[in-house]
């Protein structure tokens, strides 16, 4: 029986040839990622440090689409190198071909995961700036070779159907450009971190939905329809807000928006005499969903002049509302009252009151007092009060609820959520109860 013509290569070249393939391949992909995990910024920073081959790296960073290309096909090219080696070493052993198949996809598959992906990815992105130094010279003149078959790539560009740019894709493509420029300015010197974080949130500003900076509906604070002149100013003045969403038979029947410069003005005008409700003195809502960009919805406030928006899923219910100063604390970070007060331990006013922050946990609440709160469904103490009222909760509002009374304090920050709740024992509980109104 005559030999096959993969017995006839001799085994021990075919493994060489494939090992000396895969260490090559390895050592172009952790150069693969050690260029991606540079910038353009950092390789000028060399450069002026006169670190060796630093103007090859900042050279080829500049050009990142065509670096990535070549440096990627050669280490495709030397994974075929691989492959083919090792199955031929396989197929000479004599083996049936679906067993010399299974071993080598076995072989290949395994090898190539942890030596060529896993092991020089970690090297590369924990020393990205050593070896992006060193094979610098290596990654130039494979990218100078590449140059060979320009020609030959412009004419099968020219052939293939050029698809137009999609909207999606050319904002992603500026982002990244944009992006590149702001690491490359934020490497200078005398330019402060907080700039350099406020540029980036301007940027992430367009990958940031409406519902991850809106206002769930749990802690809106709304107006019903009938809700007379007067009872809406006294909302207004405990809410602390300026506009307040009006609601017909629920939170997902939002009417219209009642501003506060509208209440006042009537106020003004006719005086006691005023018999208007909410209905009749609010101004039309303005409706946006849940997925449409942060900044597309801030372009749409500057054009269309409003400054706050009811937010609605796919099934048109409400989810919650976004103003204009939640898109603008995405950017410059959360913005206080110059009167807020931030309470971050429980004070004790003597007497068996203590003041403490309405996200103060529920269980150390109860220690306070020496007995154990315990609630399925609120873990704070803001939100055990607002089990006993049944609302969200406004200054001045009281409940008494697992043998604690609490009384709602000074709102605080721009949502004017309630910052601290008054504490003590209560002298009798019969479950969850109120004792203040809207009125």
């Amino acid at each position: 029986m005559t030999a096959s013509w993969a017995e006839s290569i001799p085994a021990p070249a075919l493994v060489a040839i494939g090992a000396l393939a895969l260490a090559v391949a390895a050592l172009i992909h952790a150069l693969d990622v050690a260029f991606q995990r540079m910038s353009v910024a950092t390789a000028e920073d060399l450069v002026e440090e006169g670190r060796p081959n630093a103007v090859l790296l900042a050279g080829l960073l500049e050009h990142r689409k065509r670096t990535t290309l070549t440096v990627r096909g050669v280490r495709t090219f030397f994974q075929v190198v691989f492959a083919v080696s090792l199955t031929l070493a396989i197929a000479g052993a004599g083996l049936a071909w679906w067993a010399t198949g299974l071993i080598a996809l076995a072989a290949i598959s395994v090898l190539q995961f942890v030596l060529v992906s896993v092991i020089p990815t970690r090297f590369g992105s924990r020393r990205p700036e050593r070896i992006a130094l060193r094979g610098a010279p290596f990654a130039s003149r494979l990218v100078d070779s590449s140059r060979f078959f320009d020609p030959l790539v412009s004419r099968l560009r020219g052939r293939l159907p050029q698809s137009a740019q999609t909207e999606a894709e050319a904002r992603a493509e500026m982002a990244n450009d944009l992006r590149e420029m702001v690491d490359q300015v934020g490497e200078t010197e005398g330019f402060e971190d907080e700039d350099r974080e406020m540029l980036r949130s301007v940027l992430d500003l367009g990958r940031t939905l409406v519902r991850e900076v809106m206002v769930p509906r749990t802690e809106m604070v709304t107006a019903p329809v009938d809700l007379p002149a007067r009872k809406a100013l006294r909302l207004f003045v405990r809410s602390g807000f300026s506009r307040i969403p009006v609601e017909g038979d629920d939170v997902d029947d939002i009417r219209g928006v009642l501003y506060f410069k509208d209440v006042v003005q009537r106020l003004e005008t006719y005086g006691p005499d005023l018999d208007q409700v909410a209905e009749q003195m609010m101004r039309p809502a303005v409706f946006t969903v849940e997925m449409k960009h942060a900044d597309d919805l801030l372009r749409q406030m500057r054009d269309e002049h409003f400054h706050q928006a009811i937010v609605v899923d796919e099934y048109g219910g409400v989810s919650g509302l976004v103003t204009l100063e939640d898109l603008i604390e995405e950017v410059v970070g959360e913005l206080t009252d110059e009167h807020d007060r931030v309470v971050l331990e429980a004070e004790d006013l003597g007497g068996g009151v203590w003041r403490v922050p309405a996200r103060y946990p529920l269980g150390e609440l109860g220690g306070l007092f020496g007995m154990e709160l315990e609630d399925e469904d609120v873990d704070s103490v803001g939100g055990f009060l607002a089990k006993a009222i049944g609302r969200v909760p406004l200054p001045g509002a009281v409940g008494v609820l697992g043998g604690i009374r609490m009384e709602a304090q000074e709102a605080r920050g721009r949502r004017r959520q309630v910052g601290t709740v008054l504490c003590s024992r209560a002298e009798e509980d019969n479950g969850p109860s109120e004792t203040s109104s809207e009125d």
